[in-house]
């Protein structure tokens, strides 16, 4: 009785799964039928940020219904022994991505970049103005902390000829976008190719943290730059760098400054003989 019971018991499991795998098989077939056949996609394993350079732990593939394919998503039909599927994902590493893409979304070619002149710094100059470098300090950039895409007012210190009283503060920029520091671009891959000289192999070193430079790139227009060149060709002049808020426009009509305006009425009576003062 055992026996049959377990026999039984056992046919009824198969069958069980039979029915199972068939209602599967169906629903599958329906949803091909539905949606379109199985595609292999690319997709973000993590959140990727803008200029991000991609590599391995970064993307995944999964399958997904053609239907829900997006337009230019990196996709392949075959299987991911084949061998232009492995090419292909080792092409995608070292990209760039050019705008942010959220993890599980799909990576499609206007997403990615190749370093290029799409990454440069030209592509971001605004139509009419120039992009010219002064050279910074950590003092004269705000301890370093000035960042692409800030924007900032530069101060010009310059000595006429007079010795140190008769110096001179001007403010010559006001409200100007940060193009660049150092090598840093906003849209570029932020990163230098360098030797490490313990192995002697080459390294990526990335620059979003680098506080080495020692140049900041500001966009004028042509007779700002005009106006730099001079001041920064004039000799004993110092440029100094004041950072504002970025909702910030508003610009201001500064007078020069002088000494005698620092001191005020102090400058008169430092410039009397010491027996009239």
């Amino acid at each position: 009785m055992n026996n049959k019971a377990l026999t039984l018991s056992i046919f009824m499991a198969i069958v069980a799964v039979f029915f199972v795998e068939s209602y599967v098989s169906s629903i599958e077939e329906e949803t091909k039928r539905k949606f379109g056949t199985e595609v292999m996609v690319v997709v973000a394993k993590k959140d990727i940020k803008e200029m991000d350079t991609v590599n391995e732990t970064m993307i995944e593939t999964k399958l997904i219904p053609k239907r829900f394919l997006e337009p230019s998503a990196i996709h392949f039909e075959g299987a991911k022994e084949d061998k232009d599927f492995a090419r292909s994902m080792r092409e995608l590493v070292g990209t760039v991505a050019v705008v942010p893409i959220k993890k599980g979304e799909q990576i499609s070619f206007n997403k990615i970049s190749d370093p290029s002149l799409r990454t440069g710094l030209a592509p971001q100059i605004a139509p009419g103005k120039r992009a010219m470098a002064i050279p910074v300090n950590e003092v004269s950039a705000v301890g370093k902390l000035v960042k692409p895409g800030d924007r900032v007012d530069v101060i010009a210190i310059v000595d006429p000829g007079g010795g140190k009283d008769q110096k001179i503060s001007k403010t010559v920029l006001q409200d100007v976008v940060v193009l660049a520091v150092g090598k840093s671009v906003t849209n570029n891959a932020a990163r230098v190719i360098e030797q490490d000289p313990g192995t002697g192999k080459d390294r990526v070193r990335s620059l979003a943290d680098d506080f080495s430079f020692g140049s900041v790139t500001l966009e004028v227009d042509p007779l700002q730059a005009q106006t730099m060149a001079l001041i920064m060709a004039g000799g004993d002049s110092t440029l100094m760098i004041s950072l504002r808020n970025n909702d910030d426009g508003e610009r201001y009509n500064l007078n020069t400054t002088t000494f005698g305006d620092l001191l005020g009425a102090d400058a008169a009576r430092l410039r009397m003989p010491a027996g009239r003062r």
